[in-house]
């Protein structure tokens, strides 16, 4: 059963974890943070390029980085491919309940991540992708104190919450549920009041009325959802933030934070990266995000 199933009833500690490596130090982060999680197998997975003579010496770095990972009740692969990298880790990817990926490998900073390889995961793959910020190669990647997962009211953004709860209740971490109120859904108030007759005094009222009144709203959807967590055992905080969703979800990230949200939400967004929340939080957020796609794989 798949850690992104609705039903909840997976074994946390049963996840299977695919980790693209390209040979690089900073690749290896992802597979660093990997060994964090509640993962019964890890795949280390590595596509051969053309450029590689040496194919017995990327092997030896692999298994170089297996090593630590393994233990008594998580067994750790190591797999290599050649042919076309954004494809092989598609297919890879079958049968995984998570990919996960430093945002920096070999060549020209963010290309990993923001080239066309991600680009087309990120528009096929069908499996929750891991960002991870590797930082330099001496950098340590700090413990994670809290599963932070954004929503904002749709049900599309809450299909991050079983994958962020099995890893939260694996972790022994607290989940933080964000909701961020902008002025566009403020404004959606103040009509409805306007239609309604509740509108009583100057603009000022008016405004700060109906910014209360989202703000209600926002709290109580998330008292709802974190009832729901809670009865499943999770420990579950709630936030209402007041600001545009991507700036105000950054002032509230800290570094040891796991963002987990889903690629689209309310908009329906049809790309990861292309002007959303989610690639202003990828792009920029101090910690790992993990992304869980919200539609059925493309051709």
């Amino acid at each position: 059963m798949s850690a992104n199933d609705d039903s909840g009833k997976r074994d946390v500690n049963g996840l299977r974890i695919l980790v693209p490596l390209d040979g690089s130090k900073r690749s290896a982060k992802g597979a660093e943070f990997a060994g964090r999680l509640p993962a019964s197998e890890i795949v280390l997975f590595h596509v051969a390029g053309s450029h590689e003579a040496d194919s017995r010496a990327i092997e030896v770095k692999l298994e170089e980085v297996a090593g630590p990972l393994r233990r008594e009740d998580r067994s750790v692969e190591v797999v290599t491919r050649t042919g076309d990298v954004a494809g092989a880790i598609l297919d890879a990817a079958t049968g995984c309940d998570l990919i996960a990926m430093a945002t920096h490998g070999r060549g020209a900073a963010g290309r990993f991540l923001f080239g066309s390889v991600a680009d087309r995961i990120s528009r096929h793959s069908t499996t929750p992708t891991l960002l991870v910020r590797p930082g330099d190669d001496k950098s340590e990647i700090p413990p994670t104190a809290r599963i932070v997962v954004p929503l904002d009211g749709s049900e599309l953004a809450e299909r991050a919450l079983p994958i962020a709860s099995t890893i939260a209740i694996g972790m022994s971490l607290p989940v933080h549920l964000l909701r961020a109120v902008g002025l566009d859904e403020i404004r959606l108030t103040i009509r409805e009041q306007k239609k309604s007759g509740k509108v009583v005094g100057g603009e000022d009222q008016t405004y700060d009325d109906a910014r209360k009144e989202t703000e209600r709203r926002a709290g109580e959807y998330l008292a709802t959802v974190a009832q729901r967590l809670r009865a499943l055992g999770q420990d579950v905080q709630t936030e209402v933030l007041e600001g545009t969703a991507a700036f105000a979800l950054l002032w509230k990230i800290q570094p040891d934070d796991l963002v987990a949200m889903t690629s689209h939400g309310r908009n329906g967004f049809r790309r990861w990266l292309l002007g959303s929340v989610a690639e202003k939080l990828v792009r920029e957020a101090k910690g790992p995000v993990l992304l869980v796609p919200t539609r059925e794989r493309q051709a």
